[in-house]
């Protein structure tokens, strides 16, 4: 059908479907705005449904467990928790569901004027893809950490950015360098160049960040998937008594900063007093292979509000 159409009936069906659906007028404002009949303007909603112009979705209320957010939030002295009620759920959908949560604490917690600051990877990614259209053409979005590239393009920084900048009609900024190179001097002089330079100094003035929470385990951890970090890397680490880290800043189980002194000076990305200084951390991690990072994470202070599912929340009580 779309093939028959010239462009000019595309988009006049795409402004027409804008206009019902996101801007609430009726059917019979519409047909006296464009100059159609009502009969008229419902045949090209229902146009705009078959063409897929329109996705029609129904997202039914997301199951919670009130208990472990009031018993996270006041252990752990956090501004917000949200615990996702797991039962059966697959993997992918225990991800889009935290993807939804945090959408709902986005929308309250950012405002027009506000900079956004995005990390990298599966939990992230999982909350851009479930942002609707929302205008806020002031908004800034910014990647806190250098990229990882192909194969991991769908989780990576600058693809979160890209799409949450379109979603909110934001300007938004990549952070043009690789998350980790060889050696500090590389690191160095990339910091120190222009555009690095301005969108890293753009990050640390983040109001908001949305970011997850990583691990060591192998298994979970996305900078080993990705090749930025060896598992001998994540054995050292281990020894050293770390935990988990969030955007490449580690962190022990009581909380407290590790300094990686092989690792942390090749990254360029924020580092753990930009993250200190952000005034709304919203973090987030699924799974009980996860519960002493988030452990760690939450007795940093540097977490403001958490987002996790209830298998999660149990391992890291059951930590404590």
């Amino acid at each position: 059908m779309a093939e028959q159409l010239s462009v000019d009936r595309l988009q006049l069906i795409a402004e027409i479907a804008r206009r019902y659906y996101m801007d609430g007028l009726s059917q019979d404002e519409i047909a006296k705005l464009v100059g159609l009949s009502r009969p008229s303007i419902s045949r090209l909603l229902l146009d705009a449904r078959e063409l897929g112009i329109v996705e029609i979705r129904v997202n039914p209320p997301i199951p919670t467990v009130p208990d472990l957010e009031d018993q996270m939030a006041r252990q752990f002295n956090l501004q917000e928790v949200r615990v996702l009620e797991c039962k059966n759920s697959s993997d992918d959908e225990v991800r889009r569901q935290l993807g939804r949560l945090a959408v709902t604490l986005l929308d309250r917690t950012l405002q027009d004027g506000m900079t956004l600051g995005l990390s990298w990877g599966t939990t992230v990614h999982a909350v851009i893809c479930e942002l609707r259209p929302r205008r806020l053409p002031n908004v800034k979005v910014v990647q806190l950490i250098g990229g990882v590239g192909a194969p991991h393009a769908t989780i990576d920084g600058p693809e979160q950015v890209r799409r949450a900048g379109e979603m909110f009609g934001a300007q938004h900024y990549y952070l043009n360098a690789p998350m980790r190179v060889d050696n500090a001097d590389v690191a160095r002089a990339l910091r120190e160049d222009r555009s690095v330079r301005e969108v890293l100094e753009l990050a640390r003035q983040s109001h908001v960040a949305l970011v997850g929470i990583g691990s060591i385990v192998p298994g979970v951890s996305t900078q080993y998937h990705s090749g930025y970090i060896s598992y001998d890397e994540l054995r050292r680490l281990d020894r050293m008594g770390t935990v988990g880290a969030i955007c490449a800043s580690f962190f022990n189980l009581a909380g407290e900063y590790v300094e990686v002194p092989w690792f942390n000076p090749c990254v360029i990305g924020v580092d753990w007093v930009d993250l200190n200084q952000c005034p709304t951390v919203i973090a987030m991690a699924t799974g009980k292979a996860k519960a002493p990072a988030i452990l760690g994470a939450v007795r940093s202070g540097v977490v403001d509000r958490l987002i996790i599912d209830d298998v999660a929340a149990e391992a890291v009580l059951a930590l404590t």
